[in-house]
């Protein structure tokens, strides 16, 4: 029973990434419809997410979930290795789809943050369509977003590295009340 809270919260890392996926999906109506497209039939810039390979991060989920169930990893540790393997894999897909891009001269990358998987691009709205759908891609965003992306991020970074001081705050504390309290205690027994 006590597995339950802690089987939950992987799972929902878990599916992180699936969301993370959908998220562009609602934007392809609007790129597609625009009739924004330049003389060259390319949009402006947009954001666009690579994924990882979603059959390696499978095995690799379910393989921390069985070492999980068996006890042979904490539920922390295997986080920790998900979170770790997939930004691996994000980073991979975002070199490999920058490299393919490289090759293509109808596709532009202004910007690339491969350890987020995110990619800002100029490029025809069907390459971009056609990508999605082959699953090289996914997601396709507003320019916008890459900013807003990295800077929500970059505040998620300082906020935890706030938290992590805190925390070593209350703890170097704790030890100095405990060690006064054992010294306290030593003097009243003698």
């Amino acid at each position: 029973m006590g597995n339950r809270p802690n089987r939950r919260s992987f799972l929902t890392l878990t599916g992180v990434s699936a969301t993370a996926a959908i998220a562009g999906c609602s934007d392809l109506n609007s790129i597609s419809q625009d009739g924004s497209d330049g003389d060259d039939g390319s949009n402006g810039p947009l954001t666009i997410r690579v994924q990882p390979d979603q059959e390696k991060l499978q095995s690799l989920q379910e393989d921390l979930q069985a070492e999980v169930e068996a006890g042979e990893t904490e539920q922390a540790e295997a986080q920790e290795k998900l979170e770790a393997r997939q930004t691996e894999l994000t980073e991979e897909a975002a070199t490999a789809y920058e490299q393919a891009a490289s090759n293509d001269d109808s596709i532009s990358v202004e910007d690339a943050e491969a350890e987020y998987g995110l990619l800002r691009v100029s490029a025809p709205a069907d390459s971009l369509v056609e990508d999605l759908q082959n699953g090289e891609i996914g997601g396709i965003l507003p320019a916008a977003y890459y900013d807003q992306y990295l800077a929500q991020q970059e505040r998620q970074e300082q906020q935890q590295e706030l938290q992590e001081e805190v925390m070593e705050q209350q703890e170097s504390e704790n030890e100095t009340n405990e060690s006064s309290e054992t010294g306290t205690e030593n003097e009243s027994s003698e």
